[in-house]
């Protein structure tokens, strides 16, 4: 049983706004083509990963954030045609069933059972919207028959088996491992003994063939970019099937390495816009290093920020902690919305280096800068298919970030109703009586400070309301009327009393504009560099760029500010920014048009004037040097 503090129960949402457009678009440009779903089928009949590719993963993960986005949306159009590639999947298994795009005589080697983890995970998430008992059953049965295939090959070397952390290439087990946590669910799902023993086993084996990962986390000696292997998705990946692991064994040593793994994240690895890593995908220790203008182009990767975001989301669950929430707000207004390829851009280097592909926009880009850069500059996990089309990781895992928006909105506990985001609109959420609460948003959050809150109850009832008190408001206040009420608890407003059909509450925050400076580091070493042969991470020497400290950075709210060339300035020219004694800096509203739509506009004090600047989520979207962008700005 879980020892979870909150639960999702949100019965019912409907946002307002730039939330609820993100939904539309993703649905609309995405996840409602036929066309895509059996194209990623196609591959596993076609076994199209001859080369140690990962073509395998793309169904499972477009499935796992298509089945939260329906969640929100209920669109029945999207519900058949996720029912209908289900039935495509399931059909695709060979009678041993075996689902794979690997060749029977390449398989479980590269990425192949990362590939089958997420077949797992696409089945799964589909059974929490799946209103057809017949398929229902039949998906568990194709899941049945494709693990068991696994574990008939994967497992103790003594036993004639391949050890899972030999079953790659690649990052020394870690993508392999990864299969844990669908292992544990369907394990949840069918009470199959052998099920539980094959996720021991991997847990037992410590997800790399060097040092077990959750040791290390228990230890906590070790920061996450110091370990022998830094792959920071899948590292995650493997934390997120520890969970799974604990739900069921309340085992709190490994509670202890979750948590431990989380926090040491967030102090090491958690830069302004809410993603890890600065070099490509790794863990590298970029909470001081993300203001280097050395820093590899190619870092703050998308599948991270998701990723980062779903296991923020379960942290959350599991502690009760909101510096998670405040976390997962960051990486969801700044990383997450600023990857939406709003513009639909075809991504500039596959143009130019693949021009006989059928050439698409995808629904996201996958890496984000940070100093002055352009979005748009490489296709994260980009594989051709047999019929010329691409895809790559990025646009497969993105309408995940979106559809756990409102599963962390509110949340229930024994006592009482947690509100966790601030989003416009009308969200329906159990009490602890089990009654039907709605909780009707208005406001103009980020944008602005002021909240306003209306619940509808059928049944007076007594319970704890709590209202999320963000890290960056040092001044929240809450009223029922003209009367100040709730105490501060553990990062919330604790508003406990009798609550009756049309109260209402208003909040406010402190949304000053607040400036960051740089983490200044010197020298270090960092595990950044692969011997791709060997399949081993070579320790560098790591040194703090020069121009660092020259770079400043402004969060309003969970909103990070950027600049952007088409403000009418260059971004590679140095400013001098007027900044308060109190580390504050003045916003002005920006009451001219600019050259493209935005969540925040604002003015800037500097020594000679005043610079527009924008959400970063909303600049950079042409991915072109007309729209470079920075959300570290070079100061004077």
């Amino acid at each position: 049983m879980s020892k979870e503090i909150y639960v999702h129960d949100v019965t019912d949402a409907k946002y307002n706004g730039f939330v609820d457009d993100a939904f539309k678009f993703i649905e609309d440009f995405q996840l409602l083509s036929p066309l895509h779903w059996r194209r990623f089928v196609e591959q596993f009949r076609v076994n199209s990963d001859t080369n140690r590719g990962w073509k395998g993963e793309y169904w499972g993960k477009m499935m796992r954030g298509a089945s939260l986005v329906y969640s929100y949306t209920k669109n029945p159009e999207l519900y058949d045609v996720l029912a209908t590639t289900v039935k495509d999947m399931i059909e695709s298994a060979e009678e041993s069933g075996r689902i794979s795009t690997y060749p029977a005589d390449k398989e479980f080697d590269g990425w192949d059972l990362w590939c089958r983890k997420y077949v797992l995970l696409g089945m799964q998430y589909f059974l929490d919207i799946c209103k057809d008992d017949v398929l229902r059953t039949r998906a568990i049965a194709a899941m049945r028959g494709h693990l068991d295939y696994i574990i008939d090959h994967i497992g103790d070397k003594a036993e004639g088996k391949k050890e899972i952390n030999k079953a790659t290439r690649n990052w020394r087990g870690l993508n392999s491992s990864s299969i844990l946590e669908p292992v544990v669910r369907l394990y949840d799902l069918t009470g199959e003994q052998k099920y539980f023993d094959f996720a021991t086993y991997i847990v037992e084996r410590g997800c790399t063939d060097i040092v077990n990962i959750f040791d290390l986390a228990y230890k906590k000696e070790l920061y996450p970019y110091q370990y022998p292997v830094t792959k920071a998705y899948e590292m995650m990946s493997c934390f997120e099937g520890l969970m799974e692991y604990y739900k069921i064994t309340q085992n709190e040593k490994y509670k202890q390495s979750i948590v431990n793994f989380a926090d040491m994240v967030l102090e090491s690895d958690f830069t302004v816009i809410g993603c890890s890593g600065c070099t490509h995908e790794l863990f590298d220790h970029s909470s001081v290093r993300q203001a280097n203008t050395t820093n590899n182009p190619i870092m703050q990767e998308t599948c991270v920020t998701v990723t980062l975001m779903k296991f923020l989301y379960r942290v959350y669950l599991l502690t009760g902690d909101t510096k998670y929430v405040d976390a997962f707000e960051i990486s969801f207004y700044n990383a997450y919305l600023g990857a939406i390829n709003t513009e639909k851009v075809i991504e500039p280097t596959v143009r130019a280096e693949h021009p006989d592909w059928i050439l698409e926009p995808l629904p996201f880009d996958s890496y984000s800068p940070l100093t002055a850069g352009t979005r748009g500059r490489k296709i994260g996990g980009l594989q051709l298919m047999p019929d010329m089309h691409y895809y790559g990781c990025c646009a497969c895992i993105g309408s995940a970030g979106l559809g756990l928006v409102p599963m962390i909105q509110i949340c229930s506990s024994a006592d009482g109703v947690a509100l966790n985001m601030f989003i416009d609109g009308v969200a329906s959420v159990k009490t602890p009586q089990g009654r039907v609460l709605k909780i009707n948003t208005v406001t103009d959050y980020p944008r602005d400070a002021k909240i306003a809150l209306k619940l509808n109850l059928d049944a007076s009832e007594c319970f704890a309301l709590r209202i999320r008190d963000p890290y960056w408001s040092k001044t929240t206040t809450a009223q029922i009327g003209a009367e100040k009420v709730g105490v501060r608890d553990g990062g919330y407003i604790v508003i406990e009393r009798e609550w009756n059909d049309g109260d209402e509450i208003t909040i406010e925050l402190d949304m000053r504009i607040e400036a960051i400076r740089p983490v200044s580091y010197g020298t270090q070493v960092l595990m950044n560099e692969i011997d791709w042969d060997a399949d081993h991470m070579i320790p560098t020497f790591d040194r703090e760029d020069v121009l660092a400290c020259k770079h400043i950075a402004f969060r309003r709210g969970p909103i990070m500010l950027a600049q952007e060339n088409r403000l009418g300035y260059s971004v590679d020219d140095p400013v001098a920014f007027k900044v308060g004694a109190d580390g504050y800096i003045e916003g002005y509203e920006c009451d001219r048009e600019i050259p493209y739509n935005s969540i925040v506009k604002l003015d800037l004090p500097t020594d000679s004037g005043r610079m527009t600047v924008t959400d970063y989520a909303s600049a950079g979207k042409l991915w072109t040097d007309e729209s470079k962008m920075a959300v570290w700005m070079l100061i004077k």
